[in-house]
């Protein structure tokens, strides 16, 4: 009763704005050279040739993803400008969509409470937080495969026109983020449901020409660009081989390869608990309470309302194990399922199992406030003492709001989101802002005279964010060719080889190099932080 009348209190959207501000926060944070900066070069690409077509990655063809995010990131570009919001809002705004969608397939599944706090636990898991500042495909394709979900659902239930057209949008959309996934991923989980309830009706029907007919005519711009720039060239050479078909690759291709490792080498290929024990912290503050709720819903199978949730949760735990190719954040693409299982089984516990849980998440979350002021403190301390005081007053307040007199289950889901909304705000506001002057390229393109963009050249290096934040996309060089341009960005050796080229250098400006996104020990003590870096110079030559 008082798990109800919280969930459609004033204090539940008290509870969202403090994620929304988390959120914002985010928007602002610069972009990691990996992935993030990667795809928002190819987006600029998009932008500086007006070509909406071809999806090209510094002078090469792109195969590996098909084009909605990086049409969005053009689309906001030329709408906000190239920045890091600009590359960041559309992901967020899916993010939205996909917490909406939750809420509604929780809803369909069980009931509105389920839903209110399915939708609630999925956007403060600490991985969603990170899918939305480390923005690759993980955050955008999420929310169209729960969207779609959604959609299938409730046209089964319903039968509406709109549903069916809405399912073959969304499972078109989630295609068009990443391939066969997010066809695949949805129609397993609605499959599940379906032959659990027998439903022969549903699963026999019509419809679903039409849903697949209108699936492939919303894919069609995907395929014909695809067509346009392979199917129509045989002659491209891409990873070594001529006569590649766009069109078959991104249809069959590319699932398979990432499930076997090809081209892709095999990051995590033997550890079959990898996803297992990636979850105990891409889920916090919620992954112990996660665990209890998928094996007190499989302990009690048969009295399962749906299995919607746990059959798409256990199948995709199994083949992702299996594959050959794993990355954390593969991960993301349950987080609406586990949400809305964990809230199933929360709301249906006794008063004395929730007082139990919340012994867990008070030891979880002290644990993350500790390390939490560990981080603001000594890895990458807040400056000056007053606004370390300042933070941790702050801090204090926020979780003693959540704490003070109220039913044990406003005060679980409270001290959580409290929590997890504390730990990934220093993040946002301290620690990844700190730690982004040991990333050269970020630090060269915000400090260097504006004019360096216009006659510049890498040598031996690359920084996606360099050109990113120079707004300009620089060829690459030749193997071994030296560059003739006023500004060249190189690494130690490179600088040894330009001197012994005769290279007159005017200017040499140098800082410290780190790849942010596998941080490690030695990075973190400041004590041997520097060890850890290489060095990378701007040069300036006659």
């Amino acid at each position: 009763m008082h798990a109800e009348r919280f969930l459609f209190s004033p204090i539940y959207w008290v509870m969202w704005l403090a994620l929304a501000a988390v959120y914002i926060i985010g928007l602002f944070v610069p972009l990691f050279d990996t992935d993030p900066a990667h795809h928002a070069l190819i987006a600029l690409h998009m932008v500086e040739t007006n070509d909406w077509v071809s999806l090209i990655d510094r002078g090469r063809d792109y195969l590996d993803k098909p084009h909605l995010l990086f049409w969005l990131s053009a689309l906001s570009f030329k709408t906000f400008g190239i920045n890091t919001f600009a590359y960041k809002l559309p992901s967020m705004l899916a993010s939205i969509v996909g917490f909406y969608s939750a809420f509604r397939l929780g809803k369909l599944l069980y009931s509105e409470a389920v839903g209110r706090l399915a939708a609630l636990i999925y956007a403060s898991c600490y991985a969603q937080f990170l899918s939305n500042q480390d923005v690759r495909m993980d955050a955008l394709l999420t929310a169209c495969m729960v969207f779609s979900v959604w959609m299938l659902l409730a046209f089964v239930r319903e039968g509406k026109r709109k549903y069916a057209l809405g399912s073959a949008l969304g499972l078109a959309l989630g295609f068009a983020t990443k391939g066969g996934i997010g066809l695949a991923m949805p129609l397993m989980a609605l499959g599940f449901q379906l032959l659990y309830e027998r439903n022969w009706k549903a699963i026999f029907q019509w419809s679903w020409v039409f849903i697949g007919f209108s699936f492939l005519v919303f894919i069609s711009p995907i395929l014909y660009c695809y067509y346009l720039q392979f199917d129509l060239h045989p002659e491209k050479v891409i990873r070594g081989m001529t006569g590649l078909s766009g069109i078959k690759f991104i249809l069959l291709g590319q699932s398979v390869e990432r499930f076997q490792g090809e081209a892709w080498g095999s990051s995590g290929s033997n550890d079959y608990f990898f996803f297992f024990h990636t979850l105990l912290w891409s889920c916090l503050p919620w992954a112990f309470l996660i665990y209890w709720s998928l094996f007190r819903a499989i302990r009690n199978f048969k009295a399962q309302k749906e299995v919607l949730t746990l059959g798409i949760i256990v199948s995709m735990m199994l083949i992702l194990s299996m594959a050959q190719y794993k990355l954390p954040h593969y991960l993301n693409l349950l987080y609406p399922y586990l949400a809305i299982q964990l809230s199933g089984q929360l709301l249906s516990s006794s008063e004395k199992t929730i007082r139990s849980l919340m012994i867990v998440q008070a030891v979880v979350v002290t644990l993350m406030m500790g390390i939490t002021i560990y981080l603001n403190t000594v890895i990458t301390p807040i400056p000056g003492l007053l606004n370390q005081l300042v933070a941790l007053a702050v801090a204090g307040f926020l979780l003693y709001l959540s704490i003070r007199q109220s039913p044990v289950f406003v005060r679980l889901v409270a001290v959580s989101l409290a929590g997890i909304s504390i730990t990934f705000m220093s993040l946002s506001a301290n620690a990844y802002p700190y730690l982004f002057r040991y990333d050269s390229g970020y630090e060269f393109a915000r400090t260097a005279d504006p004019a360096v963009r216009d006659s510049f050249s890498f040598y031996r290096i690359y920084s996606y964010t360099f050109d990113f934040y120079t707004q300009k996309l620089h060829p690459p060089l030749p193997e071994g060719k030296i560059p003739e341009t006023r500004w060249i960005l190189t690494d130690s050796t490179g600088l040894a080889e330009l001197r012994q080229a005769g290279v007159k250098m005017a200017q040499i400006r140098s800082n410290p190099h780190f790849h942010l996104s596998t941080l490690n020990g030695e990075f973190l003590n400041p004590a041997t932080r520097l060890q850890a870096c290489e060095r990378r110079y701007l040069i300036e030559r006659y």
